[in-house]
């Protein structure tokens, strides 16, 4: 049985706030194959890395202190100056961050990084990067351009071969093997049945034209290039790992926590696991 990869999910938010330049040096020191990060564009165009387009209150302190109430302001409408006086440093001790992850640690006041910190924190580590590029129709700049701009940017920092283009949106992949053609290729995917905005359907807008069945999907992937397919993991089955396989297809499930699930992806012969807790993964 080959060792699967472990990439920890927005660094490791089992024991530091997600998507921090801490967390993601955590996952580094415990020996974490690569990590997973979300990158959106500010509203001067600087590429940073966070999760949502709006800041989360359950996660986010303003510039006063306090933590925040409702829906927070969105990536787009800050620049990158008036995003960094917001703290992502820690959850909200009532929320349900707090209760998913108990035993990860408060920092200090913590900006949202620019993808650029990131990148030079990760240039001189044994470490792989899953790039996920987040994209709406509304967005300034069209697919093409986002990812031209951010693939110059890890380009710039030597990490194209180290690195992929991940996303559940397809469209922005397909843009990549245009413009990119050496940036490796990861397509997301999620099934409605685990979440109720999955893209993995038929007709999805997400797929960009590709069926949504795993007999029909995954050869498909394979002839587009694809270099990884990465389904939630309770999507896969043993019939659609083999398809995937036999198709050339690595596959890495995400976003596997409980060790229970870990042994189980490890067991059946996935290539990758995304978790959010790396350490408890390289463990097992």
């Amino acid at each position: 049985m080959n060792k699967p990869l472990i990439f920890g999910h927005r660094g490791a938010p089992a024991a530091l706030p997600e998507n921090t330049l801490a967390g993601f040096q955590h996952a580094i020191d415990v020996g974490a194959d690569g990590i997973e990060l979300d990158v959106f564009l500010t509203r001067d165009g600087v590429p940073v890395v966070t999760h949502n387009a709006h800041l989360l209150a359950d996660t986010t302190r303003g510039p006063d202190g306090c933590w925040l109430e409702g829906t927070g302001p969105a990536i787009a409408d800050l620049t990158l100056d008036e995003l960094q006086r917001f703290d992502v440093g820690g959850c909200h001790p009532e929320g349900p961050h707090a209760t998913k992850h108990p035993h990860q640690e408060t920092l200090g006041f913590t900006p949202v990084p620019t993808l650029a910190a990131v990148l030079e924190l990760i240039a001189d580590h044994p470490v792989e990067i899953l790039v996920e590029l987040k994209h709406t129709p509304d967005d300034t700049l069209c697919a093409k351009e986002f990812v031209a701009k951010i693939a110059a940017l890890v380009a710039q920092h030597g990490l194209i071969e180290k690195s992929y283009v991940h996303a559940f949106n397809w469209q922005i992949l397909s843009a990549a093997a245009e413009i990119a053609p050496d940036w490796r290729r990861s397509y997301l995917s999620c099934s409605p049945a685990i979440y109720p905005d999955g893209s993995l359907y038929r007709g999805s807008p997400w797929l960009d034209g590709l069926p949504h069945e795993p007999a029909t999907l995954l050869p498909a992937l394979a002839a587009r290039g694809a270099a990884l397919w990465c389904p939630h993991y309770k999507d896969l089955d043993a019939e659609s790992l083999r398809i995937a396989h036999d198709n050339g297809l690595r596959v890495m499930t995400w976003t596997v926590n409980d060790t229970a699930a870990i042994t189980a992806d490890i067991q059946r012969g996935v290539d990758g696991i995304v978790t959010d807790d790396p350490k408890t993964a390289l463990t097992l």
